[in-house]
């Protein structure tokens, strides 16, 4: 678990000091994957720079990756038998028949002389190729210096790298062996077992986290996943927007947390298999004028009580911001579809018009 220092380290310098309280608080419930996904976009602010500038930092961030291609490729690294192709297998029980494997499992051998024996060799073409790395490691045995060298030089590839602490459910106490992992290799560690779902589940969310081009790489082939990678994509939106509703400009903060909801209903569409066309515009004006009513509701209540308006004003920003992308989700899910009569790739829309 990161701690509080870890994660609010950018904006301790400026936060009013009931804003912190607040935040110290919200970090002591929050799930270690949401605490991830908080950092991410605390992490987007520049170190320097007038507030302005950090603000449309921020909001750069949640755009980025949203004109991503819908193909690509994840490596799977990693010793032997740490169970790299069974974690692959159960990722893929959600996989469209028609879709083919994004994930590609690179060769022990072609790894062995990337990491040893011919150090000058620029990598295999499944690595120096992917949009992100999975260095997969066995949880029951204790991390060794050449699982640490394997890291540093995975990491020298300068491509997003992600680290999977595998067969977690067959350790006494996983959240120390996460612990020690870390510790270990000096960077962030994810649990993960293939007899546990929501570990998956964790796991492609910290995938899309690490690399936002993988969002529609991973929906589009994974449908049973959609909801889940969605959930993601909606709680950094609700966090970059309660940021941006922390920091003071000299103007007002609507437009950029507009145009950061706006990045989040746009994800979350086209993650649902929908063109980003007009008729997406008709049917996300409505939320995007719900979600400004909102935040005029919060800049008026910060009025009466103006010794809080810094958290009312994070509060409503970040709370709106998640309830208007989860409805989104059920939105594009379950009602777009029907209405427009699309048939979206790997959705079933066509039971509705029976």
């Amino acid at each position: 678990m990161a701690s509080q220092q870890d994660v609010f380290a950018n904006i301790r310098s400026w936060a009013p000091p009931e804003l912190q309280t607040f935040l110290d608080q919200l970090l002591l419930v929050l799930p270690e994957g949401v605490q991830h996904n908080l950092k991410i976009v605390i992490d987007t602010l520049p170190p320097d720079g007038h507030n302005t500038y950090k603000v449309l930092e921020v909001v750069r961030s949640q755009w980025k990756g949203i004109q991503a291609p819908s193909r690509g490729r994840i490596a799977v690294v990693g010793p032997a038998r740490t169970g790299k192709e069974s974690l692959i297998a159960a990722i893929s029980r959600k996989q469209t028949s028609r879709a083919a494997s994004v994930f590609a499992v690179v060769d022990l051998q072609v790894l062995d002389e990337f990491l040893g024996y011919e150090t000058r060799r620029p990598g295999p073409d499944e690595l120096q190729n992917a949009d992100l790395t999975l260095l997969v490691l066995d949880a029951r045995f204790e991390l060794v210096d050449s699982t640490r060298q394997m890291y540093e030089r995975l990491s020298g590839l300068n491509k997003p790298l992600l680290v999977v602490l595998n067969k977690i459910d067959q350790v006494e106490h996983p959240g120390t062996a996460i612990k020690l992992a870390r510790k270990r290799l000096g960077a962030r560690v994810l649990g993960v077992s293939v007899s546990q779902p929501e570990t998956i589940d964790r796991l492609l969310k910290a995938v899309v986290a690490t690399n936002p081009n993988t969002l529609y790489v991973l929906a589009g082939n994974f449908p049973g996943f959609r909801r889940t990678i969605c959930d993601g994509i909606v709680s950094r939106a609700a966090f970059a927007a309660g940021l941006v509703a922390a920091i003071p400009i000299p103007i007002s903060d609507l437009w950029p947390i507009t145009a950061i909801q706006t990045s989040m209903l746009l994800k979350i569409a086209r993650a649902f298999g929908y063109s980003l066309n007009r008729q997406r515009a008709r049917e996300l004006l409505p939320m995007l004028v719900a979600a400004t009513v909102a935040r005029e509701g919060s800049n008026r209540l910060g009025r009466h009580f103006p010794q809080y308006g810094k958290l009312i004003a994070v509060s409503i920003a970040g709370m709106w911001s998640f309830l208007l992308g989860q409805a989104a989700i059920r939105y594009f899910a379950n009602v777009s579809g029907f209405l427009a009569g699309e048939d979206p790739e790997g959705f079933p829309w066509s039971r509705y018009s029976r």
